[in-house]
């Protein structure tokens, strides 16, 4: 038999451990009474966060291997397989579908504020209010016209109320939505937990509902002359405060808003793509909820397109788009006006000098003129 190898880090931790112990007369209040006084005495500032779920499936057995939540697109470019998420790790950490959108022109309306208004001149005082307010009503009627939407998405729609027992519960806990939407400055951000907790139709029907979301505010961004660019990927993160997620997947997301988008469109990066691809592939696996996220895949894929330059982006011009809105009054006639707006910026870039921009508004002009004849009908 082998002699077991001491670790002498472990060792001294275990000697400090014993010493405190002794000091405190091993009494375990005695102990606790004492980490408390050293934390307060130390002036650090500590955390305490309520209980999580675990993350696992019911009865705390493992999925099957059909139901992995990423596939090897999460590979590490170094080859190292992503870690798995373990039944004994909390539910702040998990893997989340993150969407990033920013609406242009805000900061450089704020950045030409630079004045400070002192005294009580009424008509300085007035200008700069009527600034602040032109910047942040823009911001403050996207997030008002996100939480509305998801806030119906959520809604039971009753569809499940003339199912037996067994059935309805399966069909409601598909249907269940838990979307995170929050914002920082004129940023928004939506999470979609993809915990494995979750019902896996339950999944990707959020993901969709994102998704069009995300077509949603573009076009409209469009057609009121404050346009949407953004980025939606799959990635790893942890809730650090109710409804705000941080990590991996926020980093890629904002990757894609801010360094790929380039003009008004908004990316979808190839975790996201490669995962609705895996969930529509289980289709033809015997288990039942895997069939039922299946067609939800479907749908999200035929939410997305790939631009001139190759990437995956929303198709908010797109066939489930006018499927899912095209009866929604006004919804159409949002279309005339972000295409009458589109042309007008490629005229004024043009006009003014400014190329790169002018090449990016024309890409986005070619996009509307093909689309043209579809939603004009």
């Amino acid at each position: 038999m082998k002699a077991t190898k001491t670790d002498p880090i472990i060792d001294e931790l275990r000697a400090v451990r014993d010493e405190h112990a002794a000091r405190c007369g091993h009494d375990v209040e005695a102990i606790f009474r004492d980490i408390r006084a050293r934390q307060q005495a130390s002036q650090r500032r500590y955390v305490s966060l309520p209980p999580r779920r675990v993350l696992s499936a019911p009865g705390g057995e493992p999925r099957p291997s059909h139901e992995l939540l990423i596939p090897e697109a999460t590979r590490h470019s170094s080859g190292r397989q992503t870690p798995a998420v373990s039944k004994d790790e909390e539910a702040t950490f998990g893997y989340y579908m993150i969407g990033v959108f920013d609406v242009l022109g805000q900061s450089r309306k704020l950045r030409a504020q630079t004045g400070i208004p002192l005294g009580d001149d009424p008509i300085e005082r007035q200008s700069a209010v009527a600034n602040l307010k032109d910047t942040a009503g823009v911001v403050i009627g996207f997030r008002r016209l996100l939480r509305k939407f998801f806030a119906g998405a959520a809604q039971p729609t009753g569809l499940a109320d003339a199912l037996p027992g067994p059935q309805r519960a399966e069909m409601l806990a598909a249907m269940a939505s838990e979307v995170l939407l929050w914002g920082v400055s004129d940023a928004i951000f939506v999470a979609v937990p993809l915990a494995r907790t979750r019902h896996p139709a339950a999944r990707v029907g959020d993901v969709f509902r994102s998704l069009l979301a995300a077509g949603s505010i573009w076009l409209f961004g469009l057609s009121t002359d404050h346009p949407i660019r953004g980025g939606m990927e799959i990635g790893t993160g942890i809730d650090i405060e109710p409804g705000e997620i941080y990590g991996q997947a926020l980093e890629a997301a904002y990757h894609l808003e801010s360094n790929v988008a380039g003009l008004p469109r908004i990316v979808v990066g190839p975790n996201c793509v490669e995962f609705l691809e895996t969930v529509k592939r289980s289709e033809s696996i015997s288990d039942a909820s895997s069939k039922l996220a299946a067609p939800s895949a479907d749908l999200c894929l035929s939410m997305l397109r790939e631009d001139a330059d190759g990437h995956i982006v929303v198709d908010g011009l797109g066939q489930t788009m006018l499927d899912q809105f095209g009866e929604v009054p006004d919804f159409r006639s949002q279309f005339s006006r972000a295409h009458d707006n589109v042309r007008a910026h490629c005229r004024n870039f043009r006009n003014a000098g400014e190329a790169k921009l002018a090449s990016r508004y024309e890409l986005l002009r070619t996009y509307f003129d093909e689309r043209a004849p579809q939603w004009r009908t």
